[in-house]
């Protein structure tokens, strides 16, 4: 196989998405448990993380989707077996790079709660690693739009002219 038949906008995805698939089995989210009650004292502890895999419901599904179809379209490349499609396969790997961004960034905004109960809450408090998944997915985002645009494709999806 030659590296060389992939464009710097899918070496970019590509490595984006491997790491995005590592970074899902560190702990995105600390478990900090509150007493909620009107005691004098509050309780406040964060006990061992959580990651992507064991907290979120759907969105690791579409995480793993998108990674496959980042690495499908490299392998494709690789190959030399990627044929002109109706819709580009790097405009594909770049929505779904930046969706998967959108959904980690909303994860961030609104970590999960785990249950509450009548006196203690158990909530997600962010960790470092969700920091760098979100990365991970703008760089697939990135990549994708980059391969995009090294293959004379505009956003709208014409062809570029090229001088």
């Amino acid at each position: 196989m030659d590296l060389g038949r992939l464009s710097n906008g899918e070496k970019i995805a590509g490595v984006s998405a491997i790491l995005l698939f590592v970074f899902m089995f560190f702990h995105w989210f600390g478990v900090k448990l509150s007493n909620t009650s009107n005691l004098l004292f509050a309780i406040q502890s964060i006990e061992p993380g959580k990651s992507a895999w064991e907290v979120l419901d759907y969105i690791p599904i579409f995480l793993v989707v998108t990674i496959i179809a980042t690495l499908s379209v490299a392998a494709l490349r690789l190959m030399n077996a990627v044929r002109r499609t109706p819709i580009p396969v790097n405009a594909v790997v770049a929505i779904l790079g930046l969706v998967s961004a959108l959904l980690i960034l909303f994860r961030i905004v609104a970590p999960p709660v785990f249950y509450t109960e009548a006196t203690i809450t158990s909530e997600g408090a962010v960790q470092f690693p969700i920091f760098l998944a979100l990365l991970a997915a703008a760089g697939i985002a990135f990549g994708g739009y980059l391969a995009m645009r090294e293959e004379g494709i505009s956003l709208s999806g014409l062809r570029a002219n090229r001088h």
